[in-house]
């Protein structure tokens, strides 16, 4: 495929949007055709030293949700397989991730665009390894970023000398590459500045739907989680993350549907608060 049927291609899929972003549980991720998987000695090192460093990636990957696996793999990597790998085997606990719906189709060109804006990441990660205080990688990333706009910026003043299909090309490149290194301070801010929990003694049940939904959570999953918090704040009962697990498991309490990821999803976006001390 030429460079020109290529951006064609490319065009036609950015309505794609994503579903969300934040971090999910590195079980919850499917790997297709793992076995195959290659990763050079010099790169599996390279991922691990930062895995290692950072408790977790700092190269966003791309998943689209899916129901081809397991109940607890509610999404398949599309791009960053090596990272999902490694991770997987150095138990690291959460990744980060962007998250889509996608055709098989979409995900080959979303997984080509990928590569061409980020290549093998090594000049990157070697970077992350030296500098790894994070006010000194934001600024070392908004630096390019400026000057990038800047360039943008002469580009629009001379538009009238530049070739228009050039100029487009170039601009379509540089917003592209713009695109992805703002996604990923975003998500080294939101890393830092967590958003604050739901209090599932008071929260609504809508309130909870749309927290779990945000997160990409499979629909199939979200009834049961509402029918559990509703079961344990029934009188007599008392609701808490130890009762929780016991009907993610429990015979004697267990709620159809409501299993171990879907727990994990709870204490993620929610907290379990007095409302007693909540008034105090």
């Amino acid at each position: 495929m030429d460079s020109l049927e290529r951006r064609k291609r490319i065009r036609t899929y950015l309505g794609i949007e994503p579903i969300s972003h934040g971090q999910v549980y590195t079980f919850q991720i499917a790997i297709p055709n793992q076995d195959l998987q290659n990763i050079s000695i010099e790169r599996r090192q390279t991922i691990e030293d930062s895995l290692m460093l950072h408790k977790t990636n700092l190269i966003p990957i791309l998943v689209r949700r899916t129901e081809a696996y397991t109940e607890e793999e509610e999404y398949e990597v599309v791009y960053g397989d090596d990272w999902c790998i490694v991770a997987k085997q150095l138990d690291i606990e959460k990744l980060w991730v962007w998250v889509f719906d996608m055709t098989d189709e979409q995900a080959a060109t979303a997984k080509e665009e990928m590569q061409q804006l980020l290549g093998s990441s090594e000049l990157f990660e070697q970077d992350q390894n030296k500098e790894s205080d994070l006010a000194s990688l934001l600024e070392q990333k908004i630096k390019p970023i400026y000057n990038q706009l800047n360039q943008l910026s002469q580009l629009q003043r001379n538009a009238e000398k530049l070739d228009f299909g050039k100029r487009f090309d170039e601009m379509d490149n540089k917003i592209q590459k713009l695109f992805s290194a703002v996604e990923e301070l975003i998500l080294q801010i939101k890393e830092i500045t967590p958003a604050p929990k739901l209090n599932l003694i008071s929260a609504k049940e809508t309130e909870i739907n749309a927290a779990l939904d945000e997160l990409g959570i499979n629909s199939k999953q979200i009834n049961p989680a509402l029918e559990a918090i509703k079961y344990w704040k029934q009188e007599g009962r008392v609701l808490n993350w130890e009762n929780l697990k016991k009907s993610a498991g429990s015979k004697e309490h267990s709620i159809k549907g409501f299993g171990k990821a879907a727990y994990q999803k709870l204490k993620e976006i929610g907290e379990i608060r007095s409302i007693n001390n909540d008034a105090k």
